[in-house]
């Protein structure tokens, strides 16, 4: 299945998907990804990919892009949005939309993979990793909207192989997310959650791209995966590790919860008048305030073969670089 098999991808010019578009590339494997009009193609151009011009709204370019294709991988996604509302249209809906333009191909693809998030299932309970065995308690609205895309994927498991991979905070080259926090490192400054220790799990983004290829090449695979390194951190060692990437002491500042939830309760203010998203509101302080982040993944060793395998300081490393080689730091 892996040299022939035609894969359509979703979200490929994206953070998580440009990394994949990479992973996949590298196999060989023929390549086609469904672009929006203003997307960034130039990797993929260099890759030589086929491209198809559309959108999760407009079921006639799904169509055309979904034609021939062996397995489809979706990773379009919204992570920040101005309501729940946005999400539920693009997480949701429009993975509903696809659904159903994969159940409606003739021939049909063998494989759906869908890229969801530990915000769907929701934090940590008692300090135990989540499993797939447990009932989601998504926190956010953007957990939310990640489970009712799951359920849509999960409902066509009867017509074609259905794979979730669910993922912690991804970080590396490319992210804007855990950019903020090198740029206060930058500045010797770091805040993070005060209270008890809140024990979290990371995936750098090459090594999510590998399980996502995995998922979309192996030659059998069903049902919900969880993605992650390992060894788990609290947020204190995290931001000394950023500290540490950049070669700066920076001081490590523990924000009672009170303030961070009334922090974020600003900045979604100022961000909503402003009229645009933003990626610290108050369901991100509900995620950064939760008991812990942690989720069992030998799952996807046993079915996928995949275990992640960039440490966390190496994977800082890593990303200070790249950030340094862009002037973004």
């Amino acid at each position: 299945m892996a040299g022939a098999t035609r894969i359509l991808i979703t979200g490929a010019t994206g953070f998580v998907g440009s990394h994949t578009l990479q992973a996949l590339a590298a196999r060989g494997a023929p390549l086609r990804v469904l672009v929006r009009p203003t997307s960034d193609v130039r990797l993929a151009r260099e890759l030589a990919v086929e491209l198809r011009t559309g959108g999760l709204e407009d079921p006639s370019s799904l169509a055309r892009a979904i034609e021939g294709a062996d397995v489809v991988l979706h990773l379009a996604a919204l992570t920040r949005a101005r309501t729940p509302a946005e999400f539920e249209r693009t997480n949701h809906q429009g993975t509903r939309a696809l659904v159903q333009a994969i159940l409606a191909a003739n021939p049909r693809p063998r494989r759906l993979v869908y890229l969801s998030s530990l915000a769907a299932v929701g934090p940590s309970r008692n300090g135990h990793p989540v499993t797939t065995a447990d009932a989601p308690r998504p926190l956010t609205a953007y957990g939310r909207s990640k489970l009712a895309g799951e359920q849509a994927c999960l409902a066509a498991a009867g017509r074609l192989e259905v794979v979730i991979m669910r993922a912690p905070a991804v970080y590396g080259p490319r992210d804007r997310d855990l950019y903020t926090f090198f740029r206060l490192a930058a500045r010797g400054l770091l805040p993070v959650p005060g209270g008890p220790d809140r024990p979290i799990q990371l995936v750098h983004a090459r090594d999510l791209a590998e399980s996502l290829a995995r998922a979309a090449t192996v030659q059998q695979a069903a049902g919900v995966y969880h993605v992650a390194h390992p060894r788990p951190y609290v947020w204190v060692e995290v931001a000394r590790a950023i500290a540490h990437a950049l070669g700066r002491s920076a001081r490590v500042v523990r924000v009672p919860p009170a303030l961070v939830r009334g922090a974020a309760a600003a900045t979604e203010l100022a961000s909503a008048l402003a009229g645009r998203a933003t990626i610290f509101d108050r369901d991100k302080a509900r995620e950064l305030l939760a008991p812990g982040w942690l989720c069992e993944t030998e799952a996807a060793k046993r079915d996928l073969g995949f275990e992640a395998q960039i440490a966390l300081p190496e994977g800082l490393a890593e990303t200070a670089a790249w950030y340094r080689a862009q002037g973004w730091l």
